[in-house]
């Protein structure tokens, strides 16, 4: 693979990965928030614990889905990326209309051998005919 087409698969796998860590960070980055501000004033007044994580829940639950989201989407803009590039680079070496065209040429030469290799026999067979309807016959 040239270097221009490495350094434009390892573009769109950079803009992927940025895109999907940058919803994720929000994601995270809104739960902590949402989750922190209850928590924090709960945690001042002396609240009990099972109430403070009550209401943090709800944000560490949001801030969990931001972190599967970066992670997600990094291992699937992997998938594309490689993939993608891997097709691209084996649709150049392996041309399947190259590798037809081979075949075919192939199996041309191989029924013309078989079909003058047939008429030499069925030449064969029509001079035996005759020297047989030549030939006279023989008793004992």
């Amino acid at each position: 693979m040239d270097w221009k087409r490495s350094f434009r698969w390892a573009g769109a796998y950079f803009a992927w990965t940025s895109l999907f860590a940058l919803i994720g960070l929000v994601l995270v980055a809104v739960g902590v928030v949402m989750g922190g501000r209850g928590a924090y004033a709960d945690f001042q007044q002396n609240v009990a614990t099972a109430t403070i994580l009550r209401h943090a829940a709800p944000g560490l639950a949001l801030a969990f889905v931001g972190f599967l989201v970066y992670r997600f989407g990094k291992a699937w803009a992997l998938y594309r990326t490689l993939t993608a590039a891997g097709k691209e680079d084996l649709s150049d070496t392996f041309d399947t209309q190259h590798v037809k065209s081979d075949i075919v040429s192939v199996l041309d030469d191989r029924l013309s051998d078989m079909q003058q290799d047939l008429q030499s026999v069925n030449r064969e067979l029509r001079e035996l005919k005759r020297e047989d309807a030549e030939a006279p016959e023989e008793r004992f």
